[in-house]
């Protein structure tokens, strides 16, 4: 009786690991669409695209040389903090990632 209120408690926990786990990453799509679509939808001033246009060490060389600074100067737009995010969200994402995703901006 004791092992199966155990297995219960864990198997709990490890659904509600995984349910933050998801809707981090739905919250992490949102940011994605709502600070990089500003620019990068059709008709806007920036290319569209998924994260799987790239694969997660090209995404992790893009932002570590700061590429989309030399373009255009985002800080008004977008903090560190949503910065760490959507880095994060298209790593976890990208074209060689466990879980692509390739719908992007339209």
């Amino acid at each position: 009786m004791r092992k199966e209120i155990l297995l219960l408690i864990l198997c709990a926990a490890i659904l509600s690991f995984f349910a933050s786990l998801s809707a981090g990453d739905a919250q992490a799509r949102n940011l994605f669409i709502s600070k990089c679509g500003q620019c990068h939808k059709t008709g806007g001033k920036a290319p569209t695209f998924a994260p799987t246009k790239y694969a997660a060490k090209q995404w992790e060389r893009f932002f570590s040389r700061n590429k989309h600074q030399r373009k255009e100067d985002i800080s008004g737009k977008v903090t560190q903090k949503e910065l760490d995010i959507i880095e994060k969200y298209l790593i976890n994402h990208a074209a060689d990632s466990s879980q692509p995703e390739a719908a992007g901006l339209k």
